[in-house]
């Protein structure tokens, strides 16, 4: 195919040009009627903000420049079918697991998932059985998977009707998917792979496998995340026979508008057309860049340490760089305020770590920037006096079990939403049956879900995290003084 064009793209170009009186929907009527005040920011989109009008086809039955978007992005990305999402990954697990679960039924996932997965298995009535990650020891954070850990769990239980896997992890952290997905397809089951921070895996040699690339048979991509389209745009790629699409397809008509963004999707269109267009040759320039300067700078920083990769550790994402100060009463949260003090603003913290995100395009000026803000840290760190008693500065994977340990929640995921609960202080929660979702944000992965039994443990990093400056989202009580459990 032409990779050379965005068929979207040019449909809403050439309905723009048309200049028809718009007397249909969305009520600001290609902008005529609009804030006068907000006008200047929204001007240049609302002429392309339409709907399902002649020309522009119908995302959930595609047959002109829709469906020929999706093609040209199945073939960029090494799919033999792509969906376009305008809800964000999120939409993606939500259908994923609505499409290849049945209520009962057991599926293998790994513990450190985003909440979107869990949501999606609740929605479908399905069983999870958790796996433990491995912990990468430095940053102290959950990463992935040894693929024998997958084999044995799929012994153990051999009801288990799909393997849903997390890779990269929100930090970079790769596992070995392709030995991963031999072993799913030996026992017969589908590889589902939340790829939300890899949209841009296999586009380079320098850049490891994409999960299409090592045989996963569904892929969710954030293309928002890595890629430059609009935020809420994401693909779901579709490889081989163990998947049903035309179930897929009805329940991602389900959890999809039935009003799609036709600026989001575009931005799909186009973000494919650049990274097949330029953004591969930029991807392997910017990455050159990036492992230059995280060598230069690791010579002289001596009170921050940028995580380069570990023994376990299969695969490493260069645009993403794990920062960690050697003071052990630093936080990744007080490092995340002093890097916007230094005009930096990072992806996200956590009580250890803070994660900066590069472009697939980033030049020098940008890197050299974020080294100066790195080195003033630094120095800042070298003159602060160890004097505070170090924080206890807890991970949510020391919670869990020793990795490739499998387990079961005590109550169904689905049927503990559905209960009855009360409300009582954190720390009468102890061996109580958990209501409610408690997802420190970001990274979006929950603490506990509905049926797992509440432990000392959970009580303790709940505090650590909210005393350290994280905050929570799900909860009843953002301040995390209460919670809810089972009757």
């Amino acid at each position: 195919m032409n990779q050379k064009q965005a068929p979207l793209y040019e449909a809403l170009c050439t309905y723009v040009a048309t200049k028809n009186e718009p007397l249909h929907v969305p009520g600001h009527k290609d902008g005529q009627v609009f804030d006068q005040e907000a006008r200047r920011h929204f001007a240049s989109i609302l002429p392309i903000d339409a709907t399902e009008v002649k020309g522009l086809d119908d995302l959930h039955h595609p047959e002109e420049a829709i469906a020929v978007a999706q093609q040209l992005a199945a073939e960029a990305f090494g799919a033999e079918q792509t969906f376009f999402l305008v809800g964000g990954t999120t939409a993606g697990n939500l259908a994923a697991a609505l499409a290849v679960c049945r209520p009962g039924e057991q599926i293998l996932v790994q513990r450190n998932a985003h909440k979107s997965v869990f949501n999606g298995l609740l929605l479908a009535g399905a069983n999870p059985v958790f796996i433990a990650p491995e912990i990468e020891h430095e940053t102290e954070v959950a990463s992935c998977l040894h693929p024998s850990f997958i084999k044995k769990a799929l012994q153990e239980y051999p009801d288990i009707r799909a393997v849903w896997l997390t890779n990269p992890s929100y930090y970079g952290m790769g596992m070995n998917l392709k030995e991963a997905a031999e072993i799913c397809h030996t026992a017969g089951v589908p590889l589902l792979v939340d790829e939300a921070h890899g949209a841009h895996y296999g586009q380079a040699e320098v850049l490891p496998e994409s999960a299409l690339m090592c045989g996963a048979d569904l892929v969710v991509q954030s293309t928002h995340k890595m890629l430059p389209a609009m935020t809420m745009a994401s693909m779901l790629h579709v490889r081989g026979e163990r998947i049903d699409r035309n179930r897929l397809a009805t329940v991602l008509a389900m959890v999809q508008s039935s009003s799609p963004s036709y600026p989001l999707l575009a931005s799909l269109d186009v973000a494919r057309r650049y990274l097949v267009q330029e953004g591969r040759e930029k991807l392997t320039e910017s990455i050159e860049r990036l492992e230059q300067a995280q060598i230069e700078l690791s010579r002289h920083l001596q009170s921050v340490t940028i995580w380069s990769g570990a023994e376990g550790i299969y695969s490493r994402d260069p645009l993403k760089w794990v920062i960690r100060s050697t003071q052990s009463q630093v936080t990744g949260y007080q490092l995340l305020e002093w890097l916007e003090e230094e005009g930096c603003t990072a992806e996200m913290a956590d009580p250890r770590n803070v994660v900066l995100v590069f472009a697939i395009d980033t030049d020098r000026q940008v890197i050299e920037r974020a080294a100066q803000a790195l080195s003033r840290i630094d120095r800042r760190l070298m003159q602060v006096e160890q004097t505070v008693a170090p924080v206890r500065t807890g991970n949510s994977a020391s919670l869990w079990l020793n990795a490739g340990e499998t387990s079961v929640p005590a109550r169904p995921l689905q049927e503990a939403f559905h209960s009855s609960y009360l409300v009582v202080s954190l720390d009468k929660a102890i061996g109580c049956c958990c209501a409610e979702m408690v997802i420190p944000y970001p990274p979006g992965i929950p603490l506990l879900i509905p049926g797992e039994i509440i432990t000392g443990r959970h009580v303790q990093m709940i505090v650590q995290i909210r005393e350290s400056g994280g905050y929570f989202q799900g909860a009843l009580d953002p301040a995390m003084k209460t919670i809810k459990i089972l009757c």
